[in-house]
């Protein structure tokens, strides 16, 4: 063999050993690369699951500002109601209100802070409320029962699905919903308030003394309700609505719909409301739906088989000539105080049904802000791990930037979260960590 020939041979052996070298080592920086990765993977799915998917200890951590949490946690209780509305008339419905009992809290172990009510629809658009009756709360502004009404628009024989929140978060603030138009020919009067908006065409029905007048502090919507305050004559006191002229336009069907408040029902025999259609009077005792000092919604269809009394030939088109509102007692002298809100008639009513509460967590946009004044040592004690980490909640970031080039790995799960505002939103959070 020539001396060129062995230095060919030497060189050529040098050219794949060396590329043999640096192949390995390649593989095998790649390779430990990936056991960072996937020794990441697990480790970030935790983290998620103990920022995003637990309350922190203690659970209300974000109200103490000066002291560390033991655990931290971004997690808060909230719930829903589902609410399905059907129109099973066969019509359109314009600008059709809605008003549901909803049930908050019925043992008031305080979860329904009053500010935090947001009603959506199945498209995940907030809707316009009026939240209605809320007295007497459990505790501070924490909800018991109350009425929402809201708007709906629905074709005929159409189903639509709304859904309402709300939770324990005292840091929400409260919104300023608009006031419901309330503008519908299924209505009479259309507004559904003006009748109770003045004392014109009220009287005071028997009694022996009590003047009707507007109570503008003590009434359920608008600026005014319809009140007496007086003493019983024989054996009642009341208040009767009678315009000038016949109220027509309904018919047996509708329905009546009012607000009535009564302060004590001690010593009382009955709580009527009589209607007469100018040749017949049907009445109805509800004393045992009311409660003393709370307004009860009254909703009634005229019909024969809705246990009106003395129903014979009532006939609504024949133009309602008035309707008395009163008590009846077996004391006398006794003094007592009625009043009326929102009375009116209205269509049929769309068919409601609300659904159990359901109960669902989401993150609290109050902790994450919270969380954001934490230093990274602060946090690496409450997590007790000692990685570099980024939390991104809609377009928001804890940690700031991921540094893609140290093999950073990231976990996202779909939450639901409610912002300072009160706005309930789906999103998909992002956790991501490296070392």
């Amino acid at each position: 063999m020539s001396y060129v020939d062995f230095a060919i041979a030497v060189s050529l052996f040098l050219f794949f050993f060396i590329a043999i070298i640096m192949f390995t080592s390649n593989y095998f920086s790649r390779y430990s690369g990936l056991t960072k990765t996937s020794e990441l993977k697990p480790v970030a799915e935790s983290l998620f699951n103990i920022l995003l998917k637990r309350k922190g200890i203690p659970e209300n951590w974000d109200l103490n500002y000066s002291i560390s949490p033991v655990k931290l946690g971004l997690m808060q209780d909230l719930y829903m109601v589902p609410i399905v509305v059907k129109e099973d008339m066969g019509s359109n419905r314009i600008n059709e209100p809605i008003t549901v009992e909803i049930t908050f809290d019925e043992n008031c172990q305080n979860k329904s802070w009053n500010a935090t009510v947001r009603l959506y629809n199945e498209y995940d658009n907030e809707l316009n409320i009026e939240i209605l009756n809320e007295t007497p709360f459990c505790t501070h502004q924490f909800l018991n029962e109350t009425n929402i009404t809201f708007e709906v628009n629905i074709s005929a024989n159409q189903i639509k699905r709304y859904y309402l929140y709300y939770s324990p978060d005292q840091n929400v603030t409260d919104k300023s919903y608009t006031v419901l138009g309330y503008s519908t020919s299924s209505w009479m009067p259309s507004d559904r308030d003006s009748w109770t908006e003045t004392t014109a065409n009220w009287t005071r029905y028997e009694g022996s003394s009590g003047t009707v007048t507007n109570d503008t502090v003590n009434k359920v919507r608008g600026t005014r309700s319809v009140n007496i305050t007086g003493t019983f004559s024989a054996t009642a006191l009341g208040l009767r609505y009678n315009q000038s002229e016949n109220i027509t336009g309904i018919s047996n069907g509708w329905y009546v719909d009012a607000w009535i408040f009564v302060d004590s029902k001690s010593s009382l025999r009955a709580i009527n409301i009589t209607i007469n259609d100018n040749n017949e009077s049907i009445s109805v005792n509800i004393s045992e739906n009311i409660t003393n000092g709370v307004w009860h919604h009254f909703e009634k269809e005229l019909s024969s088989t809705a246990g009106w009394s003395n129903w014979n030939a009532f006939n609504a088109s024949n133009g309602i000539d008035y309707m008395d509102f009163y008590l009846v007692n077996d004391t006398p002298n006794l003094n007592r105080t009625l009043k009326i809100d929102g009375l009116h008639f209205k269509k049929r009513p769309l068919t409601v049904k609300t659904f159990p509460e359901e109960h669902i967590e989401a993150i609290s946009y109050n902790k994450f802000d919270t969380m954001r004044n934490l230093s990274y040592d602060e946090l690496k004690k409450t997590i007790g791990e000692n990685y570099k980490l980024s939390v991104q909640i809609d377009n928001e970031t804890y940690g700031g930037l991921v540094n893609q080039s140290v093999n950073a790995v990231c976990y996202e799960n779909p939450s639901i979260i409610q912002y300072k505002n009160g706005t309930v939103k789906k999103i998909v959070p992002k956790l991501c960590l490296w070392k």
